[in-house]
């Protein structure tokens, strides 16, 4: 719990300090207010990722002083992850890393873990695939498109203020509670470790929107949470594989149904960003009243209003992945659940159908 506090410190003392060097410096500011996908009004420094890494670092680092085998473990993975977050930082700053850059760095970041951590998928719980997985080709390219999908899902839900921050810290607390339970110090201290970083993070991210995550949090925190879950598997056989399924099941499906949404119902590019997500359905036709479409206040509002709807819809998979973290049965069935719900609800929003107790009252 020191780190967590020491973390959590370090990460709200560097946000105050990239939020007074951004009233001098133009660089790593969000000024695109037109783009499509963007739902808030005036600039912001986007590299609010830096303090959440900075932060992770020093707490990492003291857990090594008190623990060396879970610090080197600890430090070891934030050294892995550091192409992908220098990928995403490096297009913060001068929004000229195309994606196919910070996809080769995401790749190289799963190749270091891989080679240094020995980060693989052990098992899916299926028979046939876990032979396959015996294979390194099959076991690094099955890693490989795992860890690429979960780094950009945080990406893909880092549209609201506390949206992303709010929904990874939860994941990394259930990582820390089930860890926990297995006796894992590497778990349970890099989980408590992350949850304290965003938490200093969020303080100036929700409600106020003051600092955004950007490109290199997103994939900071994604990298991370997808890593620790594929280990936390790897090192507990009482760990079912489809715990981390169902954990992070939210960003798994917005990206899955995105790609589904844009490449086969619209026919285009399912890279190219568009104003279709979820989070951005219900913050315009739920939360923010048309007639005040232009008000930058009521934008600001509305847009901190709508998170905690998709923390609740988050912590529908959360919750019972914790509880039966052991049962895998259980915990496929969960999935399939919230995927169906997911799926229903997208539609009756997109139909301005929204069940009655989802709507705002005004």
């Amino acid at each position: 719990m020191f780190s967590f506090g020491v973390a959590y410190l370090v990460s709200l003392l560097v946000g105050f300090v990239i939020l007074k060097a951004a009233a001098r410096w133009s660089h790593g500011l969000d000024n695109d207010l037109l783009g499509i996908q963007k739902l808030h009004c005036h600039p912001v420094p986007r590299i609010g990722g830096i303090a959440i890494f900075l932060a992770a670092l020093v707490g990492g680092a003291i857990i090594n002083v008190r623990n060396e085998t879970t610090g080197a473990l600890i430090l070891g993975l934030f050294a892995c992850v550091l192409p992908s977050f220098a990928g995403g930082v490096g297009e913060d700053i001068t929004k000229r890393v195309s994606p196919r850059s910070r996809l080769i760095c995401m790749a190289v970041s799963c190749g270091l873990a891989f080679w240094l951590l020995d980060l693989r998928i052990p098992r899916v719980d299926i028979a046939w695939l876990d032979a396959l997985l015996a294979f390194p080709v099959i076991g690094f390219a099955l890693t490989l498109l795992a860890m690429l999908t979960i780094t950009n899902a945080v990406n893909l839900i880092d549209g609201l203020n506390g949206l992303a921050g709010v929904v990874t810290a939860v994941m990394f607390i259930a990582l820390a509670v089930v860890g926990y339970q297995v006796e894992d110090a590497f778990i349970v201290s890099g989980g408590l470790l992350m949850a304290g970083a965003i938490l200093g993070f969020l303080f100036w991210n929700w409600p106020r929107g003051s600092l955004f995550l950007g490109d290199g949090g997103a994939y900071f925190l994604g990298f991370v949470l997808g890593a620790m879950s594929i280990l936390l598997v790897g090192r507990n056989p009482r760990v079912s594989a489809w715990f981390p399924v169902l954990l992070m099941c939210y960003p798994l499906t917005e990206v899955a149904f995105s790609m589904y949404r844009r490449r086969v119902i619209k026919g285009v590019n399912p890279h190219l960003p568009d104003a279709s997500h979820l989070h951005q359905l219900i913050y315009r036709r739920l939360v923010l009243a048309p007639e005040l479409a232009g008000d930058a206040g009521a934008c600001q509002r509305s847009n901190s209003a709508t998170a905690p709807y998709l923390w609740v819809l988050s912590c529908l998979a959360v919750v019972p992945a914790v509880l039966f973290f052991e049962r895998g049965a259980v915990l496929a069935l969960g999935a399939l659940l919230f995927v169906t719900t997911y799926v229903w609800l997208y539609n009756r929003i997109v139909r301005l159908r929204a069940p009655g107790w989802l709507r705002m009252r005004r």
